[in-house]
């Protein structure tokens, strides 16, 4: 499977390129540095991003060893500004560039911050799309202590809530990336948006090795799921959402019943958290403190 950057390697490339960026429009590098921190995002200059990912030269091409899609390392430059992305082409019926770009507009559209930036372009006639390239550590390799182990459960509680929300079937410890700020990336998400009427997770993780070492415990086969709880201003997000405003993020890319059937998973969604009641904002359980273990 593709791993979306270098594990363990600092996101060093992406803050000078931010800080280039600012320069090349006029901003102080400060500014930038500045707006990362207090926004705690990785991708704090998403739209300047999204206008590079669209317009630069593209200066390499590379094929990636692994993943079946066949995707590339494609190496860019505009202004002076280089940066890395990864270009997918694949169009399956159940496996699309597409659902890569929709998935990184529905994290847009929630302000999750989750998927990297993500747009279509077509190199040399062939349409596609173009995903920055980060840096981290697959979960997979994962071996660090997280310092707030209820805030890493928070964020593990929304990928997989996004994961029904888009229907992923493809979730695994190598397509989940943690930043060197101990953020959860989510790569790979060509395998969406299919014809699901139920909620793959139910908002909970079941209790599979897998899980467990997403949630940082050991594994147990009688554990039946994994408490799971969100940001408020998510669960608020979701409920003043409309069908238009996930129209209005979708239409280019999830067309017909497969679109309809996000704000019908929506409704389940929120459903669900009403059945929570407070546990939906707070941990019933707390997990011992420590880094993810091996699933057995």
């Amino acid at each position: 499977m593709l791993k979306n950057g270098a594990n363990g390697c600092i996101n060093l490339d992406l803050m000078r390129c931010l800080c280039a960026i600012a320069v090349s429009l006029g901003l102080t590098v400060s500014v930038v540095a500045q707006e990362a921190v207090k926004n705690d995002a990785l991708w704090p200059e998403r739209e300047r991003l999204e206008h590079f990912l669209r317009k630069a030269k593209i200066t390499d091409r590379k094929k990636i060893g692994t993943g079946i899609t066949n995707p590339e390392k494609v190496t860019l430059e505009m202004d002076g500004i280089v940066m890395n992305a990864i270009y997918k082409k694949v169009d399956k019926k159940h496996d699309s560039w597409r659902n890569e770009v929709a998935a990184y507009q529905l994290d847009k559209l929630l302000g999750l911050g989750m998927v990297p930036p993500t747009v279509k372009r077509s190199i040399r006639g062939r349409k596609g799309c173009l995903q920055l390239w980060v840096t981290g550590t697959v979960m997979n390799e994962y071996e660090e202590s997280f310092p707030d182990m209820d805030a890493w459960h928070q964020q593990v509680s929304v990928m997989w809530l996004f994961d029904d929300l888009i229907a992923n079937i493809d979730r695994h410890l190598n397509n989940a990336m943690v930043s060197p700020g101990k953020r959860l990336m989510l790569i790979d998400n060509s395998k969406t948006f299919r014809i699901q009427k139920t909620l793959l997770n139910d908002l909970n993780g079941v209790g599979t090795g897998t899980h467990a070492r997403f949630w940082g415990v050991e594994y147990d086969a009688d554990r039946e799921r994994y408490d799971t709880h969100y940001p408020p201003e998510l669960i608020e997000r979701l409920r003043t959402i409309s069908k238009d405003d996930i129209k209005k993020a979708l239409k280019k890319f999830v067309w017909g019943r497969n679109r309809g059937l996000v704000s019908d998973r929506l409704e389940l969604i929120l459903a669900r958290i009403d059945s929570m009641g407070q546990a939906a904002y707070r941990r019933e359980t707390a997990p011992p403190l420590g880094p993810p273990r091996s699933a057995h």
